[in-house]
Order: structure tokens, then sequence, then C-alpha cells
């Protein structure tokens, strides 16, 4: 009776039970780290010691890396005179004849893109662009923040002075011209490797006494840079055949040189805004003008980021595919270059060509040239027979999936107008499943991924085209990808 009084006829017993267990606990072990029922997330990593030494690490079995940025993404200078001519932007940089010009595409008559040069050439990477609309500055980051990851990551940038416990340089940044055709850059980059390759094995040699150590690099490429990149890997430096010729057969002549290919945002199967901004123009911010389609129709490059026919993301009313490849499809409803309204435009890229009609003789000319190049691009990337790349390389994809993204647009077959019908998942510029090149988008569902690449790892993140290199996630699995997965 007393027993049971003392306890409130025995209700409090599991708490009193629970109390002494908790101090004859406490007696007896150590205070937690955490608690299995942590529902809570954090903002920033705490990388491990394993991985701080593998930060500090200098040596020739840590690949250097190579960053490739994407399209708009390095500065563009007049050598002839050190104009500015893409990195900072106005209004009044687009109403000025002749600045606009400098940006065009060269075009001519009878004569390949590959000759067709003019005095501009690439400055620099875009760490960050101003935009100036209406008085007002813009600041927007574009690729610094990923530079200061692989620096902090231990990777030596080429371009800074090495301090006293480095020895050689690690990070480089391949910077091309990105309104030229993606197959001739992939020559460039073929060469700046190279360059790169034979510095490495003369330091290598001269630290470690390794002679001719096979020196292979890890390719970051963002955007249309893991095109470049992809394409170098296939084909290593050669440029897309002429139209007489059949397709190059794959190689992966690029391969020896690369241990880790990773790809951010890349569209390996297109998208659809490129068909879209060749036919209404570019719009860098909402507040901004937009750069005329007239401009954007000379750059090769944009071409050959079209949506892969196999994606049918662009289609007639009754469903039937449109042959957008074709120039007779964009004669037929006056897009792009051969728009008449374009004709103002066109008179500040041919200053010296005084007939209308002279002016879109050439234009037509330079669009043909530009939907060839495409097409080609196109079936070198996707060919009939792809052998699987040699053993060492590994191809690694970060995407995006937060944004509804364009995935399909319809045109009017009367008027040719271009209008989007339906959007997916992605980063706002490319589909996730672009990004994988998920072959089952447009055909036949499957319970798995059917990809042409191979990747060996998927990431995906919550960010736009440029936001996902901004996230802490972002940096610990692009660290780890580096640093904790073995090369082959």
């Amino acid at each position: 009776m007393i027993w049971r009084s003392y306890l409130g006829n025995g209700k409090m017993f599991p708490y009193l039970l629970l109390v002494v267990f908790a101090a004859a606990a406490s007696a007896c072990v150590e205070p937690e780290s955490g608690s299995y029922h942590d529902a809570a997330t954090y903002k920033n990593p705490i990388y491990s010691e394993i991985a701080r030494k593998s930060f500090t690490y200098e040596g020739p079995l840590r690949n250097p890396v190579i960053v490739i940025h994407g399209l708009l993404g390095a500065r563009l200078t007049d050598r002839a005179d050190g104009e500015n001519v893409w990195g900072s932007f106005s209004y009044r940089s687009i109403s000025e004849g002749e600045h606009f010009a400098k940006l065009a595409h060269p075009m001519g008559l009878d004569r390949p893109l590959n000759e067709l040069r003019n005095s501009v050439e690439p400055s620099g990477v875009m760490d960050y662009s101003a935009v100036r609309v209406m008085g007002i500055n813009f600041y927007i980051n574009n690729y610094d923040m990923l530079l200061d990851l692989l620096e902090n990551c231990g990777y030596q940038p080429e371009v800074t002075p090495l301090p006293s416990n480095r020895h050689f340089a690690s990070m480089f940044i391949f910077y091309y011209d990105w309104r030229r055709d993606i197959s001739e850059n992939a020559c460039r980059l073929a060469a700046f490797i190279q360059q790169k390759k034979t510095y490495l094995e003369q330091r290598y040699e001269a630290i470690y006494h390794h002679r001719n150590y096979p020196v292979k690099f890890d390719l970051i490429g963002h955007s249309m840079g893991g095109l470049l990149a992809r394409y170098y890997a296939m084909y290593g430096g050669k440029l897309l055949p002429g139209e007489k010729h059949g397709p190059r057969p794959v190689t992966w002549a690029g391969a020896k040189n690369i241990g880790k290919l990773i790809m951010i945002g890349t569209p390996n199967a297109g998208y659809v805004d490129t068909l879209l901004e060749l036919n209404h123009g570019l719009r860098l911010v909402s507040a901004a003008p937009a750069y005329p389609k007239a401009l954007i129709g000379t750059f090769v490059s944009y071409y050959q980021m079209l949506p892969d026919p196999t994606c049918r993301a662009v289609q007639y009313e009754d469903g039937s595919p449109v042959d957008y490849f074709d120039l007779r499809t964009w004669e037929r409803y006056n897009w792009g270059l051969l728009d008449p309204e374009q004709d103002i435009w066109l008179q500040r890229l041919l200053p010296k060509v005084t007939d209308p009609a002279a002016r879109r003789k050439i234009a037509r000319d330079h669009l043909d040239k530009c939907l060839v190049r495409a097409r080609q691009f196109r079936k070198a990337m996707l060919p009939d027979k792809l052998p699987p790349p040699p053993r060492g390389l590994q191809f690694y994809l970060i995407a995006g999936d937060a944004v509804l993204t364009n995935q399909a647009v319809q045109v009017d077959r009367k008027t040719g107008a271009v209008k989007v019908v339906k959007t997916e998942t992605g980063d706002g510029k490319i589909l996730t499943s672009s990004a994988v090149f998920d072959r089952r988008t447009g055909n036949s569902w499957q319970w798995q991924m059917d990809s042409p690449i191979p990747w060996r790892a998927v990431y995906i993140f919550q960010g736009g085209h440029m936001g996902i290199m901004n996230s802490p996630v972002f940096a610990s699995n692009l660290s780890y990808i580096l640093a904790g997965i073995p090369s082959e």
C-alpha cells in the first residue's frame, strides 16, 4: 500500500525508471556528437582530415585540371585596338554599329567557316560580368566561384605566381572563341593540352625524376564546354569532315590524355532555347535589351546545340517533325538571319555591302554552312557505331532539376511561328534529360536510363544553369570526384 501510494498508483514508474537509466548512462558514456533523430540540414560542409590532406598533396598522382567554359563564357577583345567586344554589356554597345559588327562571326561567300576570321579573339574566362541597363550596373557571377573552389581544393592556378610550397601549376583554363565551330575549338583544345602536358612532363622530370610521365588531365566542362570536351575525347584534334565526306570514325584519340571528364549542365542532347533565341534574339537579363537574331544567327556554335532530332522537341501542330537542320525550312518561314526585318542589323554586320539582295545572299550562304555543320556535329556526337571508350576514361555528370525548362516547341505550319508547348525539369536552360542524354525522351519509355554516354556517376543538384556551381553541396561532391575517387 505504501509503495502504490508513493508512486501514485504506479503511473510515475516509467518516468522514474527513465530518470534512473539516464543518470546511470551519463556516468559511463561520452557526450553525444549528434542525434540519430537529427532532421536538420546544414549549409556548409566540414572537410575531413583525409580530405584536407588530399587538398594539400602535390605530386604526379593527382591529375591536373582543365576548366572549359560554356557559351558566352570568354571575354572577346579586338587585338587591333584593344576594345572589349564581349565582357561588359550595355544598350550602347548594342546600338553602336562598329562594335556590333565585331561581335558577329564573320560571314563571306565561297569560304569555309574555319577561314572566316577577324581581329577579335578570346582574352580570358568570364569570372564575372557587368551589365549596365538605364544607368544601373548589375554584376553577374560566372566562373569565379568554380575557380575559387578548385583553388581551395589545392589546385595551383597557372595565372598566379607559385607560392613557396608549390612547384608547378595544376589548374589551367581553356578559354576559346565560343562563337565558332565546336570541332574547330576542339583542335585548339588539343594543342592546349599538348602544351600543358609538355610543361608538366618537364616539371615532373626535374622534381621527381620521372621521364615522359604519362600525364592525364581531369577536364571540367560547363555547358557547351562539356560538348567540346566530349568531342575532343572522341576525335582528338580533328575538324568535322567536309559536307561531301562521310562521318569520321570515333577513335577516342583524346581519351589518352583524360582521366575524368566532368560535365556540368551540358546539353548533350541539345536544347530548344537555341531555336527560340535564333528566332527572337538573346536577352542576358530580364531588364536588358535583346541582342538581335541577326547577330545570334552568325554564331556557328548555336546551331550545333539545336535539339537532337531523336528528342522530337520541335513539331508541327499535327505532331509531325520539323526539319530545322534544313535550309529550306528557314527560307520558308524567314527564320533568323533570313527575316527581312533583320536587314537593318545586317547593314551593321556587313557595312561594305550596300545592296540588300547581296546582304541576304551572304546571310543565306552563312546560314546554310552553319546548318550543314550542325548536322555533321549531331551525327558525330551520336554516330551509328559508337565503340566503347578505352579503359581509364571516366564520365561524370552534374546537372540541375529544380527549374521548369523549355522542352518542346510547336511550329505553326503556315506562319512558322514558334511557341513553347511543354516544359520539364532542368536548370532553366538545359533539361536534366538532355544533360544525361536519356534517349527515352521522345521515344518509348523503359525502366532504366538509356544513354550513349557510359556515365560513371550522375549527380543532380537544385540550381540554375550557373547557380549549380554556387552550392556547397556542389563543392563537396566535385571535390570528392576529383580527390576521392581513384583514377584508373
